[in-house]
Parts: C-alpha cells; sequence; structure tokens
C-alpha cells in the first residue's frame, strides 16, 4: 500500500513525505464538533480524520481513509490479532490440500449482518468474484489476480492490448470468465478456493477488505455509488455506519448482531478536521477523543506539560525511498544510484527535519518481519557517495543530464523538507536538482511506465505482514511497481517465486533474506526511512492496542471491542 504524499511527491496508495499529515489534517464548523461532542454521551469515541474517503467501496478503494472505516462496519474471513499473527474471524477454521494449491474455509454457524440477514460463504464468494470483475477494477485487485485461479484472465478480459481483444460488450465472454474464477461456495458455510500455485500466505490476504462481504444486492440497486449511502452498509463488523456526511462526519452505532461480543463504546464519530491547527483546538476543546499529530506541530506539544503526556508514538510498517526511474538517465547507472543512497543523510532528516517523526532505515523490509535483514550498506558516507559518482559513466557532476525532483505540492510544509533534501545532492555530490513541485493527483497520474518521473521520493506500506508482500508484490519483475521504474531481475523473481511457493517457514525466510539482498546490490530504490504514527490521546480514552498497520486511529485493527472513553473519571 502506499500513500499520496505531501513530501515527496498510497496511493491513494501516492507519494512523497507526508501524506500522513494529509490524511490528519475539510473542515467541519467548530460548531458542528462541539454539538457533536455534547449531544452523543459520554460513551461516543470520538476520533479526528483527515481527508474524506474517495470511495467506501471495500472492492474499489484502498486508501488508509476508507480503510478505517471498513474495518469496523465489515470483517474478513480473518484477522490479524494484537502480534499480527493471522487468527479466526469470519471464518472459524481453514484447510489447505495436501500441496497447498487450495485452500478451504469453514464459517462460523449463526452469522449475519447487521440487520440479520444470514451471512453465507456466498456473499464471500461473490467478494472475491467482484475483485476480480474487470468492471470494478479496483486498486487492489492485483492481490487477487497474482493468486486465485482464473481471477487474472476475468480482470483482464477487455484488454485492449491482448492478442485477441475481447469487446465490452460480448456477454457470453464475460460470463465465460466470471464462471471460470477458481471460487465457489459448495454450502452455506463452505468457501473453496483454487490458487495459480501454492499460497502458503493466503489467509493473511484473507483478513484485507477485498474479502469484505458487502451485501450484493444493495450494490446492485444502488448502482455505481452504492457505497454513499449509509443505509447500503450493513455490514458484519463490530459496529455499523449509519451517518454519512461528505468532509464532516462518518458516525457508526454497535452491530448487535456481531458473533465476536460487544464493543466497550456505544458508537463511534470520525469528525473530519483536516487543518491540523483547528484539529488541535478541537482535541484541547474535548471535542475529539484522538487526533493524529502534524509533525510541525510536535514542539509545541512536547512544550505544553498537559499534552507531551498524551502524546503517543508508535512504529508503522512502511519504507520510504529514493525512487529512481531507471529507464532514464542518469539513474540507469548503478554507482549514480549508489551515489544518491550515501549522501542521504537519514539521521539528520529524521532528527531536525521532521521532528523526530521517522527512523532512519536501510533495509526494504522492515524488521520485525520474518525475512528481513539488518545492513549497514549505503548509510549517509559523503566521501563514498562522491566516489561512486567519479566510478560512474558520467565521472562527475557536469557530466549529468538534467534531474528532475517531483514532489507534491499539495502540503506547504513539503517545500522546505524538498529544499533540504535538495541542498543535501548539491552540497555532497554538486548536483542541482530541478525542483517539480506538482499536485498530489497530478503526481499520482504521472506514476506510469511512459511519464513516470525521473526522481521522487516514494513509500510503501504493508498491508500485511508477510515478506511476500514487502518483495513479491512490489519487485517482482510482473509487480505493476516495479514495471513503471524499469526494475526486473530473473535471479531475485526466482527466490521470491520459490519462497511464495514454500509452506515452511523455516526455508521461506532465508530465501526472502537473499532476494532482500539483491534488492540492497542492485539499489532500484534505496530504502531512506520509515515514519512513525504519532497521535494525541485523550486520558479519558483506554483500552486500545497500537499495532504498526494502524494509520487511521491508535487500535484500528484490534481494539474495537476493547476500547473504551470515560468522560467522567
Amino acid at each position: 500500500m502506499f500513500l499520496s504524499s505531501p513530501s515527496t511527491g498510497r496511493r491513494t496508495r501516492g507519494s512523497g513525505l507526508l501524506l500522513i499529515l494529509a490524511l490528519l489534517v475539510s473542515l467541519p464548523s467548530a460548531s458542528l464538533v462541539a454539538a457533536r461532542a455534547q449531544d452523543g454521551g459520554d460513551k461516543i469515541l470520538r476520533i479526528q480524520q483527515g481527508i474524506y474517503p474517495e470511495t467506501i467501496d471495500p472492492q474499489v478503494g484502498s486508501a488508509l481513509a476508507e480503510i478505517s472505516i471498513w474495518t469496523l462496519n465489515y470483517e474478513g474471513l480473518t484477522r490479524l490479532d494484537e502480534n499480527l499473527q493471522t487468527a479466526p474471524a469470519a471464518a472459524e477454521s481453514w484447510e489447505f490440500n495436501a500441496d497447498a494449491t487450495a485452500i478451504t474455509f469453514t464459517l462460523r454457524e449463526g452469522l449475519t449482518y447487521s440487520d440479520g440477514t444470514p451471512l453465507t460463504a456466498e456473499r464471500f464468494r461473490y467478494a472475491i468474484e467482484r475483485t476480480c470483475d474487470p468492471n470494478v477494477a479496483g486498486g487492489y485487485q492485483y492481490l487477487l489476480t497474482d493468486v486465485i485461479a482464473g481471477c487474472a484472465e476475468f480482470a483482464s478480459l477487455f484488454d485492449t492490448e491482448a492478442a485477441t481483444p475481447v469487446a465490452p460488450d460480448d456477454t457470453a465472454a464475460y460470463e465465460a470468465a466470471r464462471a471460470n474464477i477458481g471460487v465457489s461456495a459448495p454450502d452455506d458455510l463452505t468457501l473453496e478456493i483454487e490458487f495459480i500455485q501454492p499460497a502458503p500466505y493466503f489467509p493473511t490476504i484473507a483478513s484485507l477488505w477485498v474479502f469484505y462481504p458487502a451485501q450484493q444486492e444493495l450494490i446492485e440497486a444502488g448502482g455505481e455509488d452504492w457505497w454513499q449511502d449509509p443505509a447500503n452498509h450493513l455490514g458484519n463488523g463490530p459496529f455499523q455506519v449509519t451517518e454519512l456526511e461528505p468532509d464532516q462526519l462518518v458516525s457508526f452505532e454497535l452491530n448487535e448482531n456481531y458473533w465476536g461480543g460487544t464493543p466497550l463504546v456505544d458508537g463511534i464519530e470520525y469528525v473530519y478536521i483536516l487543518d491540523s491547527t483547528a484539529a488541535l483546538e478541537a482535541y484541547r476543546n474535548g471535542d475529539v477523543d484522538m487526533m493524529g499529530v502534524d509533525p510541525a506541530q510536535i514542539p509545541l506539544i512536547e512544550e505544553d506539560p498537559e499534552l507531551s503526556e498524551q502524546l503517543l508514538r508508535y512504529g508503522a510498517a512502511n519504507t520510504w525511498y529514493l525512487n529512481f526511474n531507471l529507464n532514464e538517465e542518469p539513474f540507469q547507472d548503478l554507482k549514480v544510484r549508489e551515489a544518491f543512497a550515501y549522501a542521504f543523510d537519514r539521521e539528520t532528516y529524521c532528527a531536525e527535519i521532521v521532528n523526530g517523526t521517522c527512523v532512519p532505515v536501510l533495509s526494504w523490509v522492515p524488521q520485525d518481519v520474518f525475512g528481513s535483514i539488518e545492513t549497514d550498506a549505503f548509510a549517509f558516507d559523503p566521501e563514498a557517495a562522491q566516489a561512486a559518482l567519479a566510478e560512474s559513466s558520467y565521472g562527475s557532476a557536469d557530466e549529468l543530464p538534467e534531474i528532475h525532483y517531483f514532489y507534491n505540492s499539495d502540503d506547504p510544509l513539503n517545500q522546505a523538507r524538498v529544499e533540504w533534501i535538495a541542498g543535501q545532492y548539491r552540497d555532497i555530490l554538486g548536483i542541482e536538482l530541478i525542483l517539480e513541485p506538482t499536485p498530489g493527483t497530478t503526481l499520482s497520474g504521472l506514476r506510469t511506465p511512459e511519464t513516470y518521473p525521473q526522481f521522487s521520493i516514494y513509500n510503501w506500506y504493508q498491508d500485511y505482514p508477510d515478506p511476500q508482500n514487502w518483495l513479491s508484490i512490489y519487485w517482482s519483475c510482473a509487480s505493476r511497481f516495479a514495471e513503471r521504474v524499469g526494475y526486473c531481475n530473473a535471479e531475485f523473481d526466482e527466490l521470491v517465486g520459490q519462497a511464495d511457493r514454500e509452506t515452511d517457514p523455516e526455508v521461506r525466510a532465508p530465501l526472502y533474506e537473499q532476494a532482500s539482498q539483491i534488492l540492497i546490490e542492485d539499489l532500484p530504490g534505496p530504502p531512506i526511512f520509515s515514519f512513525a504514527n504519532i497521535f494525541l490521546v485523550s486520558p479519558a480514552v483506554s483500552g486500545y492496542a497500537p499495532t504498526s498497520i494502524d494509520g487511521g486511529w491508535p487500535g484500528e485493527r484490534v481494539s474495537a471491542l476493547t476500547v473504551d472513553v470515560n468522560r467522567d473519571e
């Protein structure tokens, strides 16, 4: 998953340094926020959010703002626990066949939606089919096309570049491809899925939103924008959406039919405040109980004796990296890439430029994911940077072509950060980068193989805690991400392919480690830092357990039942 970010240039999954800010910071009136806080009762947890979702369709969207809603309203076949281990959810168990090329999920008995409608295996079969549908083509379709039999053929049915293109109105071809997806529901409690190849990591993927069982009849009756009506969000999660006010508010109440227990709070409200100053004022006034912190606010917060005690930092599973277009000069030259990697002072950037909100990294896969490696390769070293440039085919900065640095211009804070980065390369390597401030939506549109920016800073955020999500998904030759930048290494592909198919973790891990070492040697995208999650949390809030994949609020993935708010204490 990637973030569209202000400082470099999620994705919905975008890029650059800090869409984390965008996720934090539409501006509802102060009176509205205060009125909701007074009228909602003491047991309504209010959480500040930033950008309002572009969609709340679980088979279409992919942004953190959307995920924060889905994870309350829906539940997948599996879930991740507080240790990010895969645990049963709607499915009480699952079993692979002998060679891990198929899996059977067994659902819990008596599952229903929030309105009491029975939740059967057919509902999950439909979610998978819809994700593969070429007419839906959501942001995470590729997760299933890479693993489920027949999904890729269905998803690419209308590809105009195919050898024998199929017309979009060819109903017979559409129905034939749809029927060929390797998923079936032989009875109400059984879901069977066939794979292209062994996929031992699949139970973890089954926790993601593409598996969330939005009701088929509501989708078909509501049309393309079915998700805009809160009445259509009859989910199977611990809460249900009751109110959608674009750029203002999303309200949730308890789902009394949820199998897993009753939450401690009576409801949750997402209050959308994009302006960080207004968000902090709302927090000070008690109008929101949690808020994401803009890095620029940290010095102010740390100077406040009360607020500083309420500041929460926890690790986030993400990697930001120097994003080179390997199809263009000068980044086809490995030595130029090495020079850029050596010349980035990660320690100073994290400590001084973004107020301690990131940590330096040198390895692509985070240390808490198995298959990661420890390395000090390409740590900040000005002399090594200069030597690498001298050893390149260009010999010196004077012989380099122009280098254009694209970055997201939507956040005014980015300018100073970008200028600092450009200053590093000017002072150490003598390279004068040409700054290209670009609106976030425009920048996202440039990320195609034909128009990919020459140089930017980009990111990858973990979707599920498995090295397959970090290595195979992103850097294999068939990956849309690697294709865009022009990276392909057959040895890397062979290693991750073996690891992806291997069922024994003790065998998988060293294969991924070898693949990670190849990324260090090839340096298609040198890792530079990982951002932390930073929030203010009211002392009235308890019972939350943050994990590294909680970007919307601390505990959003695992604490829906246990989070509590007691304002009278």
